[in-house]
């Protein structure tokens, strides 16, 4: 099991979430409402150690009604920027509270495609370079 302690989260204190069920728009506009310079969000089961660890989302609202959230990564490096309702989406698909087709497209399609800052633009694959027959040649 990793022991890794995250002292440097994005927008401290960490807020703990504790649940097995999904949680809810309310829940986390609540969060977001009183954090308004960032909330870093650590989903947990309810059973476990009181150190273990869980999901962790950090997201900072830019908007009183919160439909620009921007979220983030652990270096602070913006992910996507999303309203309210997809944020909570995307924050029960990830840690396995719920499913949602939508999320698991996006994540396809946006998020794990997303290059970091210090890659180069060269480590982007261009799908014309490939040839999907070049495949059987390995059988």
């Amino acid at each position: 099991m990793p022991k890794k302690k995250f002292e440097d989260i994005p927008f401290p204190p960490l807020v703990s979430m504790d649940t097995d069920t999904p949680v809810s728009v309310d829940q986390v506009s609540n969060i977001l409402r009183e954090r308004q310079k960032g909330a870093s969000i650590c989903i947990r089961s309810t059973e476990g150690h009181t150190n273990r660890g869980g999901y962790f989302f950090h997201v900072l609202p830019t908007d009183s009604d919160l439909s620009k959230c921007e979220l983030y990564n652990f270096e602070k490096t913006l992910v996507t920027i999303l309203p309210v309702e997809q944020i909570t989406l995307f924050m029960n698909h990830c840690s396995g509270l719920e499913f949602n087709e939508w999320v698991f497209q996006f994540c396809q399609s946006v998020v794990n495609f997303r290059l970091d800052p210090a890659e180069p633009e060269s480590a982007e694959l261009d799908s014309t370079e490939s040839d999907p027959t070049e495949l059987d040649s390995l059988k």
